[in-house]
């Protein structure tokens, strides 16, 4: 019998502390050296680098040891003349399934971290992108590992598979309106015609604020009057949504009358409005900046002054749009001409006028 071989097992015994002891070395060399590469990472930019040098330190020091162990039980096994080895290679690979899914979920988990740090480059993706991005991705995963699990373990998935697919069209029918708004939080997040913050208004519904909170279901915006509004996200997938936070300038548009008296100094006034708007700091001068004589109106010659703010906040813009008023009327006082204002003419023959004195 090989258990009364004491010099086999004592060679077993040998071997096995002999592995076990190149192990450990190997596990504290590895998880030395991944630290020194998550330190030499950590002054970079990059969030890919350290995050995933970071996540695989525990995993491949696990997994260091736990291939010791693996050449532990194989010389078990081969001490005990076990033949029938499909159990152990089962339990292998289960055991590296779940490594590579701690190691994909911890660097999903720590790259999501990264994107908060403040020393870190900043990247163009909202907090509400973000996080849809990395639960989707960790949802995904673990599907994948289960399944993969299921069938490493001999259950037939192509049931559970077929199974799911009438149950999803069975649950799609009875909470359509449900998925439609799932659906379309989705198109919100993949398109991102708005993100938190943004100032967005619904004209046809007559909707108008600030975001609030993007949800699976609805998204809360809160109104001029404080008042939140929460709008099912199906309603964004079939109306236009108009975001005036993402408006490149803001526009001054006003018509100015002048009186008809003023015809012959039109010309010396619009020259010098030209003027004005072209060395104004806040006025975009990559866009039309003009003042143009466009009508004749029914008591006054109209003028139209056009240009845009560089600044797009709304305080700001009103200050620009007030000294842009201010300085046109004071330009049109300079030149002796006023603003014209309703006035009428009443023409009357001179016989009606000397019998009515």
């Amino acid at each position: 019998m090989p258990w009364q071989d004491y010099s086999t097992l004592t060679l077993l015994l040998l071997k096995s502390a002999t592995v076990m002891g190149i192990s450990l070395v190997l596990a504290w060399l590895c998880s030395r050296g991944l630290k020194k590469v998550v330190q030499h990472f950590d002054s970079t930019s990059s969030h890919w680098d350290d995050t995933l040098a970071r996540a695989a330190r525990p995993v491949l020091t696990i997994a260091v040891l736990l291939l010791g162990v693996s050449l532990m039980a194989d010389f078990l096994l081969d001490y005990i003349q076990l033949e029938d080895t499909a159990l152990v290679g089962q339990v292998r690979r289960i055991v590296l399934i779940v490594l590579i899914y701690s190691l994909l979920i911890r660097y999903l988990r720590l790259v999501r971290n990264s994107f908060y740090q403040a020393n870190r480059r900043a990247v163009r993706m909202d907090k509400a992108t973000l996080e849809f991005m990395i639960k989707l991705l960790q949802i995904a995963l673990t599907m994948a590992i289960v399944l993969t699990l299921l069938q490493n373990l001999g259950v037939s998935i192509s049931g559970l598979l077929a199974f799911g697919g009438v149950g999803g069209l069975a649950v799609g029918l009875a909470a359509k309106d449900m998925l439609a708004n799932l659906f379309g939080g989705l198109t919100i997040y993949m398109d991102r015609p708005f993100v938190v913050g943004d100032k967005i208004s619904l004209q046809d519904q007559k909707i108008e604020g600030f975001v609030e909170h993007i949800g699976w279901r609805q998204t809360r915006i809160r109104g001029y009057d404080r008042t939140p509004v929460y709008v099912p996200n199906a309603l964004f997938t079939n109306l236009a949504v108009v975001n005036p936070s993402r408006m490149q300038n803001r526009r001054i548009n006003v018509t100015i009358g002048l009186r008809y008296q003023d015809f012959a100094r039109l010309n010396d006034i619009i020259h010098d409005i030209d003027a004005y708007l072209a060395q104004h700091k806040d006025i975009d001068q990559g866009r039309d900046a003009l003042a143009r004589f466009t009508d004749y109106g029914a008591s006054s010659l109209d003028l139209l002054v056009r240009c845009f703010t560089v600044d797009t906040d709304w305080t700001n813009y009103m200050q620009v749009r007030q000294d842009i008023l201010m300085g046109v009327g004071e330009i049109v006082t300079r030149h002796g001409a006023e603003f014209a204002f309703p006035t009428r003419t009443l023409d009357m023959p001179e016989g009606i006028v000397s019998s009515n004195s």
